[in-house]
């Protein structure tokens, strides 16, 4: 097989995938998840150590939103758009331990950390990632709008030093905040996109029963 016919395959079994994941999310799942399985899903599509060209498309297509709940918690009862592992793999027709294996081996080609922004919300990847201030002390990220109680135990020193940070911290806030417009006017697109194709094949399924 030629670099151009697998560089075929591997687009139209993404596609595929893409698929299958959207018929899922339009049935459980917000847009703003949906995005994030999107998200994964190019992710994979990028990879070399593990391809998408081999095994099921619903295990890959099941295995995905897997790690989407995983991170984002949707196996928690008290979440709003709360799912069990039988949701999903029923609805792909697929075994649990079978998309729990596959699901650990996306997380690790894809190196998969706590944080793993732009796969989950913002709040709980800043309440998972932790960071360091100039004095040394760890804390949450989430806890950064929070440090009145650090400056009013901080010395001179240590207060200017908390102030450089918090204002890089905003910087760092408002540049990501502007990344992750974008990032959303792209998942939109490709949202808007996926379900046009989805449209247009079913349009096209629809015709070969027309007499």
């Amino acid at each position: 097989m030629s670099v151009n016919e697998r560089i075929s395959n591997k687009k139209q079994r993404l596609e595929e995938i893409k698929g299958l994941v959207l018929a899922f999310c339009e049935e459980h799942l917000d847009d703003e998840l949906y995005g994030y399985a999107i998200e994964l899903c190019e992710m994979l599509g990028r990879k070399r150590k593990i391809s998408i060209t081999r095994g099921k498309k619903e295990i890959w297509a099941a295995s995905i939103i897997y790690v989407i709940a995983r991170l984002n918690f949707l196996f928690d009862p008290e979440n709003e758009f709360f799912l069990s592992a039988d949701t999903v793999c029923d609805f792909f027709g697929t075994k649990k331990s079978t998309v729990g294996n596959k699901a650990t081996q996306i997380e690790k080609a894809c190196n998969l950390e706590m944080g793993a922004e732009g796969l989950r919300s913002p709040e709980i990847s800043d309440a998972l990632t932790l960071v360091e201030l100039p004095n040394g002390l760890v804390i949450p990220k989430s806890m950064l709008p929070k440090l009145d109680i650090i400056y009013e135990v901080a010395d001179e020193e240590e207060t200017k030093e908390l102030e450089k940070f918090m204002a890089e911290q905003k910087r760092l806030k408002e540049r990501k905040a502007g990344e992750k417009k974008a990032r959303r006017t792209e998942i939109n697109r490709k949202i808007a996109e996926n379900k046009k194709k989805q449209k247009k094949e079913q349009d096209k399924q629809l015709k070969l029963f027309d007499f």
